[in-house]
């Protein structure tokens, strides 16, 4: 497949591959493409969330934070 880039795009991957970020144009473009995938997912992860908080399938926040503090504090006790 073939991609156009507009000039500005092609001017910023250029500029990745330049400063030594990406070993190349094609590699710069998938990590992009890698990225957009992420973000796809990150997506799906947060409708299902709210599809469970609207069917009352949530955790109170209370209890979600008593909990974090409660791991946080033995965290700290066993690095002690």
């Amino acid at each position: 497949m073939n991609v156009q880039l507009s000039p500005d795009a092609m001017q910023f991957v250029e500029g990745l591959v330049a400063s030594g970020q990406f070993e190349s144009a094609e590699a710069a473009v998938a990590a992009g493409v890698q990225l957009l995938k992420s973000q796809q997912q990150l997506r799906a992860e947060i409708q299902k969330g709210i599809d469970e908080l609207d069917a009352g399938q949530g955790i109170d926040g209370e209890i979600v934070f008593a909990e974090l503090r409660e791991r946080a504090k033995k965290a700290m006790e066993s690095a002690e």
